[in-house]
């Protein structure tokens, strides 16, 4: 499959939406109805912050995922493919690119809060499980989620001490 990778422009915001709320409603096995939507709404909410740079990828034309770095840290804001065109590949694409972009910024490591469904995703791709996590969602809705990292690139001793004694305390 022919998969192109490129930067968001505004105008391909509402598909980015709308496929973000046809992944939630039909991969996420591990909420229910409420929790989904409620999702739906918060990110929503915070796609149109405009605080993340938005890969897509397109096939004959039509965005079929997309993945958003957050601006000014090294944190996944998500990666959603179509449920039409999963597990071929598109969310490891989607994510190396991702990573690609951490790389160039001099992140030597990302982060992430998964949905439950997608933290074995992330694990075949090298993550960690930092911690299991909670939040509230929009309406007050209980989300369950696990916190993943990766290493991007070398540490110094320093920086091994720092990550080792962050991840004792917090």
């Amino acid at each position: 499959m022919d998969v192109q990778i490129r930067l968001s422009k505004p105008e391909d915001l509402e598909n980015i939406l709308k496929l973000q709320a046809d992944s939630l409603r039909a991969l996420s096995p591990n909420y229910n109805l409420s929790q989904i939507e409620s999702l739906i709404r918060n990110q929503r909410l915070a796609r149109m912050q405009i605080n993340e740079v938005i890969l897509v990828a397109e096939y004959k034309h039509e965005i079929i995922g997309f993945a958003s770095l957050l601006n000014q840290q090294p944190r996944i804001g998500g990666i959603y493919v179509h449920p039409n065109f999963i597990r071929q590949g598109i969310g490891t694409q989607l994510l190396g690119a991702i990573e690609e972009m951490a790389r160039q910024n001099k992140y030597k490591f990302i982060d992430l809060i998964s949905s439950l469904s997608s933290v074995d995703f992330y694990q075949k791709n090298g993550y960690q499980i930092i911690r299991e996590s909670d939040f509230y969602c929009e309406n007050n809705v209980w989300i369950t989620c696990v916190n993943l990292e990766k290493q991007l690139m070398n540490l110094t001793e320093i920086e091994k001490w720092c990550l080792w004694f962050k991840n004792l305390f917090f």
